[in-house]
């Protein structure tokens, strides 16, 4: 693989940028996210200022605006902020940290032929930051860290999880998770830096009405405690983590695995398909596992208690670096703010909101990292997607072309409707209909 680009901002220790892809700076305006992932304070405060929000922009990528920009956020977004703040009942939490980092990854890899239990996982996903700071910048990489250090920041995190409003298309109260990932050593994160706050990426499709990202936290869950257990099993780990009944984050997808691997999905049991005949067949059905039970669906609230549940069984767990990371979440509790004067700011000037850069696909620059530690003929690694693959673009249709005598049968024009009366532009709604302003905040 290439060596990582230099960048004029040192990432974390634990944090590798991709050779090829570029470092951008991060223009932050609050006038252009469209919904809220988290909501903190930072201690001790930056230039006067507590509170934060962590926010996704139009194209998903995470930005970071002040509490005082909160008058300057879309409706939509000052909606969610007042939904969450009600609904969890509880002041944020606060972070004592010099510097903050944060991750949005989107695809998971867990090496195979591993030495060791509690192993190291590879995220591959956006890194922004340092915030506070006059030098943001975003850049994709790799960031490491072990199997229980996952484990452990979403289930730490879970109790501060962003609340979004039930909708119709949620089965469950949709809710954004995260969790402080450790990007350096134990040292320098008692010093408050290296710190990483990591949002599993939501694809852009997916966020019509909120940005909770339950499905993407419960595939990570279940792929890391899928990969302990086997290595419970195998290596005569954790008896308790061995015989645990582990759920799957969707039955649907965990059935089509099963027919992949030649299974035939009855009920709750799948059983072998028949072989074929002849030695190969005979060879090929002393290998094929008997019939299993297809694993039942849970929500993604059962798997971070799962997670608090395996930790304990983890050989040497707490780690250093994990009682010094969570030293630096402390409860919340109201802030007895000191006013600073401040100069009256002149109104913001009317500016067309501009498109984010799309970011840069994850199929192609995550492949070197995953190439880099390939073997000819060696195992291959598992990946988690939490993102799904871009369906291929239709060719576009060509346009009708209707001969020319047609038009003679064409409808002629309608006549231009009358402008309404004052009295009907300002006719009440109904009874039982709430105005159309009100359906602002909906979305």
């Amino acid at each position: 693989m290439r060596q990582p680009v230099t960048a004029s901002v040192s990432p974390p220790r634990y944090f590798v940028p991709h050779a090829a892809s570029p470092v951008e700076p991060v223009p932050c305006d609050a006038s252009e996210v469209v919904h809220v992932l988290d909501a903190f304070r930072l201690e001790p405060a930056y230039l006067g200022e507590a509170e934060w929000f962590v926010c996704t922009d139009v194209v998903g990528q995470l930005q970071l605006i002040p509490g005082s920009e909160r008058a300057r956020l879309p409706a939509s977004v000052q909606a969610q902020l007042a939904h969450h703040e009600v609904a969890s009942g509880k002041p944020p939490r606060r972070l004592a940290a010099a510097e903050l980092f944060f991750f949005s990854p989107e695809v998971v890899e867990h090496p195979a032929d591993a030495d060791g239990f509690n192993d190291p996982v590879y995220l591959y996903g956006t890194l922004t930051g340092p915030w506070p700071g006059n030098a943001v910048t975003r850049v994709n990489g790799q960031l490491t860290v072990t199997r229980g250090d996952v484990l452990a920041g979403f289930a730490h995190g879970a109790p501060d999880a962003f609340h979004y409003v039930k909708d119709a298309e949620s089965r469950d109260v949709p809710r954004a998770y995260h969790a402080l990932l450790p990007g350096d050593r134990a040292d320098q994160l008692a010093q408050g830096r290296g710190l990483v706050l990591t949002y599993p990426a939501v694809p852009a499709e997916l966020q019509a009405h909120h940005a909770a990202n339950g499905m993407q936290v419960a595939s990570v869950l279940h792929a890391v405690l899928s990969q302990l257990q086997e290595d419970a099993r195998t290596h005569q780990g954790p008896k308790e983590l061995a015989v645990l009944e582990l759920p799957v984050p969707s039955r649907a997808m965990a059935i089509a695995d099963l027919e992949l691997r030649g299974y035939e999905v009855k009920g709750d049991v799948a059983t072998p398909r028949p072989t074929k005949g002849g030695l190969v067949g005979k060879v090929a059905g002393w290998f094929q596992d008997e019939a299993v039970r297809v694993p039942r669906e849970a929500p993604p609230p059962e798997f971070l208690e799962l997670a608090r549940r395996v930790l304990p069984w983890l050989p040497g767990w707490p780690t250093e670096t994990e009682r010094t990371l969570r030293d630096h979440v402390l409860a919340g509790t109201p802030v007895a703010r000191t006013h600073l004067p401040r100069v009256p700011a002149p109104p913001p000037a009317v500016i067309p909101p501009r498109m984010p850069t799309p970011p840069v696909r994850s199929s192609e620059w995550m492949q070197d990292f995953i190439d880099s530690r390939g073997k000819p003929g060696g195992a291959k690694p598992r990946l988690t997607q939490l993102q799904p693959k871009p369906a291929p673009r239709p060719p576009p249709a060509k346009p009708a072309s209707p001969a020319s005598w047609q038009a003679d049968f064409a409808p002629a024009p309608a006549a231009p409707a009358r402008p309404a009366t004052r009295q009907q532009e300002k006719a009440p709604a109904p009874p039982g209909k709430k105005p159309d302003w009100m359906s602002d905040f909906d979305d």
